[in-house]
């Protein structure tokens, strides 16, 4: 199945959705794949999932977590610098730009809220509790 990718227009992707082979082996009629196309597309563009480094995505089950995770990902972090977190972002599909060193779990609660993160994932309950139902506890 094709998923919206990084950066790709919505009309790019309805367009490469309409004519993917196995899109079309599926759902043969065009206005049922129009629907599930689009559909896909409406997921992507509210799924945005966010995933602390030290202590989740610098585990095995972090990084399998972040692969199998679709629409947009990204990774905030209260460390300074984001340089050693960048073999892991392209290694799980995290674009460098998505990838935030805040210096601070308080400017971390504060990048996610301003980019509109639908989940993250954290594993300080402090964190978890500032975020509400957004914050899951890994």
């Amino acid at each position: 199945m094709p998923y919206p990718t990084k950066g790709e227009t919505k009309d790019h992707y309805l367009s490469r959705c309409m004519s993917d082979q196995e899109m079309n082996d599926k759902h043969p009629d065009q206005k049922e794949r129009y629907a599930v196309c689009n559909s896909f597309w409406g997921e992507y563009e509210a799924s945005k999932t966010s995933f602390d480094y030290d202590g989740v995505l610098s585990t095995n089950r972090g990084k399998n977590l972040a692969q199998n995770t679709k629409g947009a990902k990204y990774i905030i972090s209260a460390r300074s610098r984001k340089e050693t977190m960048l073999n892991t972002a392209a290694m799980v599909g995290i674009p460098e730009g998505n990838v935030y060193a805040t210096g601070s779990n308080k400017a971390k609660v504060e990048k996610i809220k301003e980019l509109g993160i639908t989940k993250h994932y954290d594993n300080n309950p402090e964190v978890i509790k500032q975020l509400g139902n957004i914050g899951e506890l890994f």
